[in-house]
């Protein structure tokens, strides 16, 4: 079992590559001058999925933490009227 230093490490590690991947993408990417078969675009989908992808999970998050929050303010207010 990891210690809580090794898997923040992991965890911080994991981000900071898909941070760059997700930089390189959206913001490199579009202004190389490339044919379509070079083998570095193969590495990454079309270019509109990049603001499809985080916008969903956006919307994913933001909704799990509505959700979370309404049923703890509701069970609250539940508790306090009993």
């Amino acid at each position: 079992m990891a210690s809580n230093a090794q898997l923040g490490k992991i965890i911080l590690l994991i981000a900071i590559v898909v941070f760059f991947y997700y930089f390189f993408w959206v913001a490199i990417l579009p202004f190389m001058i490339l044919d379509e078969g070079n083998p570095i675009r193969s590495l990454f989908p079309p270019l509109k999925y990049a603001f499809i992808v985080p916008t969903v999970f956006g919307v994913i998050c933001l909704g799990g933490i509505a959700v979370f929050s309404f049923y703890h303010i509701w069970s609250f207010t539940r508790s306090k009227r009993n």
